[in-house]
């Protein structure tokens, strides 16, 4: 036992007192240890106590009030002898301090170790101030470490100067102090140490044993002991908790405050928690409630106790208390606990959710939402699925109708087509199923793919051939052929197709397995009073009128700007056929007012709201302004040059927060003249999340041409997706304003 300086320090008293209660806590798995190795029967020794022989103790010190000084002036023998009694005085402190503290005793086969009873326990070491920092204590342990081996020496040792020969007699007399016990040990033990010597003392056990058997011992208990950072044997580990209690008092005092406050923590996560809730919930609860522990708890076990917080409250929220993380399309998480959806059950995944229920994810959020036609206005739940969003649940409603629309087709995704030249000869084929039979005129419906392929307008079902005459009451010429030119659309892929919607970043020539988009004739012209507006559910007050447009066909700027301005010849020709269609209506007018013709379009853009409030706008963010008469008072030229926004708000407001609701552009209505000189046009193309965002489109990318003497209603996507995640509505108004469909959605065409 080594000491910085010349005095005997008492707290060693309570450490050897610590070390001995842990020699008895872990005497029962040391002793296993040692028999797990059947050392007993291969060697002749036995063991008492676990322990080979009782240890013997010696202790070190420094003299730091030694002068090096006197050393060269002669005085070797008078500090020699100050040492000597130095030592002495140490000794009969520490036998004293030790026996008065029942550290030693006659009992000496039980006592943690003993004191040599004839032999000096103390040595002190000279230090001199040329001494290293390192202290003269570890120049001694030096020595120990290479004592075995012995060296001559010099001559030339005369040659030193007298302080190198006091250091190098010091090591020597060190030596020979510890040989002194060494051969005690070698020759008969040291079976005499004790309180009264061998008189009174028990006869202490000392074995000798062979250096393998040694190695054998020693890596046993030593691997008994490295393993304490998670100790399996409860021996050892109880040993352990009792030598932390004992050396580290304010361990001791932040263990009990954290073994305390604990379950504390734990209730306070349970307090007033929801059935189920969500892994963001969970995450922010368990934040609140490690901060509630870290008021109460502290010190050197805090983090190993917040790991256990940590994990109890986890295991809390997983029995039972797991929301399903699912977020639908319009951003609402899922309030069914974790489950598995219809279709999962047969996913290679599927073995670890075996356990969990299998149903529809639902957000308990109902929404309300009109048909494509905006004939019926019906409940629907928050989609989680795109095609649920945007195809599915229209298809449902249309079922619902009594007189169904007439429905554009668009391009979708069929398969069934392996090469281009298939696909001309399956063209030319469907033309001909067309001349063969007669489909529904619609006052023009041949019309509405005059000038695009006739594979892209699809043939009217028989149960549909009457639509519109049902809701017209009249009967319609059915000898009406529909024509096709060579003006077509790029050959689809048949082995590929877009998991989203078609937008200006989709890969050309994919189509999508289903429509997002919906175009339906509704009705003739003559269906719609303007002063009446649309006789449809969910609009608003006044708010259901479409916008007048009145177009001049002989305006040579509006003739340029469209798709069908031409040259000179086609110039008289538009005014040649303006001229005849005008002596034909407007019997005795004079021939300079042809040229003040125009033609009126109803065009309207309808927004609709989750609660199924719809109304129209006229511009930018304005509704639409009616006259006590029913008279429109907006033009609908403005509407068309303008770059509409996709959410505009709703006169509604959220009851709990007042917070506004937005309503979304869902619906574009064009009624059609009858017999124009024009042809109306819709192209749409949305920017659902701000300028960085695609361009959205129908999979038919051209524009569209409407027949005359109709009702057309475009409806147009409830959730935008680009094939990887749908596009929500930013939060920001700033972003939301920047959301538009844009201008040119209305335009018009010259008849050649």
């Amino acid at each position: 036992i080594s000491h910085s300086s010349h005095t005997f320090d008492l707290n060693y008293l309570r450490f050897f007192r610590i070390i001995e209660l842990l020699r008895h806590k872990s005497k029962p798995a040391i002793l296993d240890a040692i028999r797990s190795l059947n050392l007993l029967k291969e060697a002749d020794f036995n063991l008492i106590d676990g322990r080979l022989c009782v240890p013997r103790a010696l202790f070190i010190f420094e003299n730091h009030h030694h002068k090096g000084n006197d050393a060269l002036n002669g005085n070797d023998r008078d500090d020699d002898q100050k040492l000597i009694n130095m030592a002495h005085n140490l000794e009969d402190t520490i036998f004293n301090a030790l026996r008065y503290s029942y550290i030693i005793s006659n009992q000496t086969n039980s006592a943690l170790f003993t004191i040599a009873h004839k032999q000096p326990f103390v040595f002190i070491h000279r230090c001199y101030k040329e001494s290293s920092s390192l202290g003269q204590t570890q120049k001694l342990l030096g020595i120990l470490q290479g004592f075995v081996k012995q060296t001559k020496e010099s001559s030339s040792n005369s040659n030193l100067n007298r302080s190198n020969f006091h250091q190098q007699d010091d090591a020597h007399a060190f030596k020979r102090f510890l040989f002194r016990h060494i051969e005690d040990a070698l020759t008969g033990g040291w079976s005499n140490d004790g309180i009264s010597g061998g008189a009174r003392s028990e006869t202490s056990s000392f074995e000798l044993c062979t250096y393998p058997i040694w190695i054998r011992l020693f890596n046993s208990i030593r691997e008994l002991f490295e393993t304490t950072s998670a100790p399996t044997n409860k021996i050892m580990r109880q040993a352990f908790g009792m030598l932390r209690a004992n050396v580290d008092p304010d361990g001791k005092l932040s263990e009990t405050r954290c073994k305390k406050y604990l379950p504390l923590a734990i209730s306070y996560y349970e307090e007033g928690l929801p059935a189920r809730y969500t892994q963001h919930f969970h995450e922010q609860r368990l934040q609140a409630t490690i901060e509630y522990f870290a008021t109460y708890a502290r010190g050197s076990s805090y983090k190993r106790y917040v790991q256990q917080l940590i994990e109890q409250c986890t295991q809390l929220w997983h029995d039972g208390r797991q929301l399903c993380e699912a977020t639908s399309l319009t951003g609402n998480s899922c309030k069914n606990e974790l489950h598995r959806v219809p279709g999962e059950e047969d996913s290679t995944d599927a073995s670890n959710s075996a356990h969990l229920p299998t149903r529809a994810h639902n957000s308990k959020i109902q929404l309300m939402a009109a048909s494509n036609c905006g004939q019926i206005l019906q409940e629907r739940e928050d989609p989680f699925d795109i095609k649920e969003a945007n195809y599915e649940f229209y298809q449902g409603v249309n079922k619902m109708l009594s007189i169904k629309p007439i429905y554009f087709e668009f391009p979708i995704f069929r398969g069934n087509v392996t090469s281009v030249e298939v696909v001309r000869a399956g063209s030319k084929q469907k033309s001909e199923i067309k001349l063969s039979n007669p489909v529904t005129d619609l006052s023009g419906a041949s019309e509405l793919s005059q000038s695009k392929s006739v594979a892209l307008f699809s043939l009217v079902p028989n149960e549909e051939e009457q639509a519109l005459d049902n809701i017209t009451g009249e009967k319609t010429d059915t000898n009406k052929i529909v024509t096709c030119t060579d003006d077509v659309q790029p050959i689809p892929s048949t082995t590929e197709y877009l998991d989203g919607m078609s937008h200006s970043d989709s890969q050309p020539g994919l189509l999508p397995r289903f429509s997002s988009w919906s175009l339906c004739c509704i009705g003739r012209a003559s269906d719609y009073v303007p002063t009446k507006g649309l006789q449809q559910p969910g609009f608003l007050t006044n708010l259901n009128h479409l916008i007048p447009w009145d177009i001049n066909p002989h305006n040579n700027q509006a003739t340029t700007n469209n798709a069908g301005g031409g040259g000179g010849a086609q110039y008289h020709q538009q005014r040649t056929t303006a001229t005849r269609s005008y002596k034909n209506n407007r019997r005795g007018a004079t021939s300079s007012s042809i040229w003040d013709v125009t033609v009126r379009v109803y065009i309207g853009c309808e927004y609709e709201c989750p609660r199924g409030h719809r109304f129209l706008c006229s511009s930018p963010n304005h509704v639409i302004r009616v006259g006590q008469n029913g008279i429109v008072k907006d033009d609908g030229a403005k509407l068309v040059r303008s770059d509409m926004p996709l959410y505009t708000p709703c006169s509604c407001r959220i009851s709990s927060t007042g917070a506004r609701v937005w309503a979304q552009l869902m619906r574009a209505y064009v009624v059609t003249p009858s017999s124009p000189p024009i042809q109306c046009v819709l192209h749409p193309q949305v920017v659902p999340a701000g300028p960085n965002s695609p361009t959205f489109f129908p999979s038919y990318t051209q524009p569209i041409h409407l027949t005359d003497d109709s009702i057309w209603v475009l409806r147009f996507p409830f959730i935008y997706h680009d094939g990887e995640k749908p596009l929500y509505r930013p939060q920001n108004e700033e972003d939301i304003s920047q959301c538009l469909v844009l201008r040119d959605l209305f335009s018009w065409t010259n008849k050649s």
